[in-house]
């Protein structure tokens, strides 16, 4: 897959501007729910791309780079990757939910 590139009559900003968000009193608080976020978004994708290769092997008994980075799922794999990650990401926040 090509790497992205904008046109050439938009500029993109470099850096973010303004206060970061805060929603609890304490930011280190808020500094460890953006860390725990991060690392969640990061297994999520993790999570994806394995299975992407698991698919793959599955499928043609082999796997390449560019295999991987072609591989389009198709809607019954997304639903299948959707409930996974709703799953997970309700597993840990099962803390933070409303009862």
């Amino acid at each position: 897959m090509p790497e992205f590139r904008p046109p050439e009559d938009v500029t993109l900003p470099r850096s973010s501007k303004g206060p970061r968000p805060h929603f609890f009193d304490d930011p280190a608080v808020d500094q460890v729910m953006t860390f725990i976020f991060e690392l969640m978004t990061e297994v999520a994708v993790l999570h994806e791309r394995l299975d992407t290769v698991e698919r793959l092997l599955d499928a043609e008994g082999t796997v390449t780079r560019e295999g991987i980075e072609s591989y389009r799922a198709d809607a019954a794999v997304e639903a299948e990757r959707n409930a996974w990650r709703n799953g997970y990401f309700q597993r840990v926040m099962r803390m933070h939910t409303r009862d």
